[in-house]
């Protein structure tokens, strides 16, 4: 059972701050397709994709389109902090994920304590080989 939690995120320098209702405990994913390993991207899904709400620092937020294809209908676009360069979130309609998808990058979010982060489960994807719903052979490096 999933108990949503609102979690806040800033980016490094504070120009941008956010809040989400999500649940670690439910699972989180890193991938080693080449964007997740150049970005050492954690991400969470959010159970509602709705369910991020920009607090303050829009304008500071830019939009950087995907550079991998999922799919069919794949349409990701990833913020981050223009003024420090921290990943924030992606958005994206994904078919095999069933259509609109948030996903929050972990390391965004703060006041988690780290024992939450620990219990956190992680899905490995193997993006690299298009295999997204299976982990790939080695993960050490995610």
């Amino acid at each position: 059972m999933t108990t949503l939690r609102t979690y806040p995120g800033a980016c490094f320098c504070g120009a941008v701050r956010f809040e989400v209702d999500g649940d670690l405990s439910h699972g989180t994913m890193r991938c080693n397709c080449r964007f997740c390993r150049k970005m050492r991207y954690w991400e969470m899904r959010l159970p509602d994709p709705d369910g991020l709400r920009i607090l303050s620092g829009a304008q500071a937020i830019a939009i950087t389109p995907s550079q991998h294809p999922l799919g069919e209908g794949e349409a990701m676009q990833h913020a981050f902090c223009q003024s420090c360069g921290t990943r924030l979130w992606t958005k994206g309609n994904i078919a095999e994920m069933g259509g609109r998808v948030t996903l929050v990058f972990v390391p965004a979010l703060e006041d988690v304590a780290i024992d939450e982060l620990l219990a956190a489960p992680v899905h490995y994807a193997n993006g690299a080989e298009n295999d997204w719903w299976h982990a790939p052979a080695d993960t050490a490096h995610l």
